[in-house]
């Protein structure tokens, strides 16, 4: 007969057992180390942060001033010199005016400063102030750094502005001459092609087609395609004959291929072209 006690203790066993048998499996499962559990209950890598959008940065209230207006006038019309006067003179007043830099910026741009242009260009687009003109800073610094032998950082800003913009045809131009300086023909082709097809063939957009194709020209004879790029050379220069830098390059390409008379008449067409638009010299070249 069993005691009290005896019978006392012989529960609490048949639970334990019962409760064993409930979690084992559990126990089991959670202890498995098979590839499948691991790759489960492993966290996801994180990514790498991606470059805000220009739509995702938060804009500042713009800073005004009563001269900004005239100063845009004056740059509009030329008057760099004058703009970059009323400019400075709004920048000793507010000295956190962002659109004041950027127009500032454009103004030394102009005059070919670049160094100088810039700390404007970069302060302008540093202060995430809103102004009318702020979605174009990325194209200017672009044709900046370029000027100033900064590939990667114009490269950089030009697939900025035509993030921005889509349809920015002369900063697909852009990434196409700097992909030609860096040797990237594939990337280049498609860069140009792609201003091609903006530019379109509007009579008004004559002169940035001709460059395209100047460019093209370009990219043919570093494939060592003569012929080619003589083509696209002869058609720069019919659209828009006062491309002086592309009857240079004609006149190369002909003195190449023997055609001495060729040569000379493209010559003379580059200096008359030089001499109506005030430039000195050959040397004095732009993409």
């Amino acid at each position: 007969m069993n005691s009290p006690k005896l019978m006392h203790c012989q529960v609490p066993i048949q639970l334990i057992v019962a409760v064993l048998l409930v979690i084992w499996p559990v126990a089991l499962t959670i202890g498995c180390t098979t590839p499948v559990a691991r790759t489960e209950l492993a966290p996801a890598p994180a990514r790498a942060a991606s470059p805000s959008k220009p739509s995702e940065i938060t804009l500042n209230s713009p800073i005004m001033h009563q001269n900004l207006p005239i100063a845009a006038k004056l740059l509009r019309s030329g008057q760099f010199v004058d703009a970059q006067i009323v400019l400075r003179s709004i920048l000793r007043d507010r000295p956190d005016c962002a659109r004041a830099e950027f127009l500032l910026g454009i103004a030394v741009m102009k005059e070919k400063h670049y160094g100088e242009a810039r700390p404007w260009l970069e302060s302008a687009l540093a202060r995430n102030q809103d102004f009318p003109e702020r979605i174009q800073v990325d194209h200017f610094l672009g044709w900046t750094c370029y000027y100033l032998g900064d590939l990667e950082s114009s490269k950089r800003h030009f697939q900025s502005h035509v993030g921005a913009v889509p349809t920015a045809d002369d900063s697909y131009f852009g990434l196409g001459v700097v992909a030609i300086d860096e040797d990237r023909i594939a990337d280049a082709e498609v860069a140009l092609q792609r201003a091609l097809e903006l530019i379109g063939t509007n009579s008004q957009r004559l002169r940035d087609r001709s460059k395209a194709l100047a460019r093209l020209g370009d990219l043919e004879l570093r494939r060592e395609h003569a012929d080619e790029a003589l083509a696209f050379y002869e058609e720069s220069a019919l659209l828009w004959p006062e491309h002086y830098e592309v009857w240079g390059k004609l006149a190369r390409m002909y003195e190449s291929l023997n055609r001495p008379s060729d040569a000379d008449q493209a010559r003379t067409k580059q200096q008359a072209v030089m001499q109506r638009s005030g430039r000195a010299s050959p040397a004095e070249t732009a993409p």
